[in-house]
């Protein structure tokens, strides 16, 4: 077997399998880790990714429009309303990029960034320490 091709697909099949290990990890105190999942409203398929991220978590994914994602006032406002959490995003490519560089900007640090392609929708799901 060619070793590039068996490394990627190593890093491909991992890429899919890290985010909701690495966001659920437990801190080092050992106590459970507060999770929020926010996911886009208007996309079915986000809205299912999100659902088999949180499925035996317990955690309930917060919907959120298109609008408050993409505008710097409903960003901050979403990041103070979660406080200080772990944070996953299921969203399209556009509002991914905003949310993530609004977020950077107020000093939270990216763990996990995924790209899904699901059809005919690009989806990205991520990982933020706030």
């Amino acid at each position: 077997m060619d070793r590039r091709i068996f490394l990627k697909g190593l890093m491909g099949s991992g890429a899919l399998g890290v985010l909701p290990a690495t966001a659920f990890a437990r801190p080092a105190a050992e106590r459970e880790a507060e999770v929020t999942v926010v996911v886009q409203a208007g996309l079915p398929r986000a809205q299912a990714l999100a659902a088999g991220m949180t499925d035996d978590r317990g955690v309930i994914p917060l919907t959120v429009g298109a609008d408050e994602l993409c505008s710097y006032a409903g960003v901050s406002a979403l990041l103070d309303r979660v406080g200080r959490t772990s944070l996953i995003g299921v969203m399209d490519d556009a509002a991914a990029v905003i949310f993530q560089q609004i977020a950077a900007a107020r000093g939270t640090g990216l763990v996990a960034h995924t790209q899904h392609r699901i059809g005919t929708e690009s989806l990205v799901s991520f990982a933020i320490n706030t």
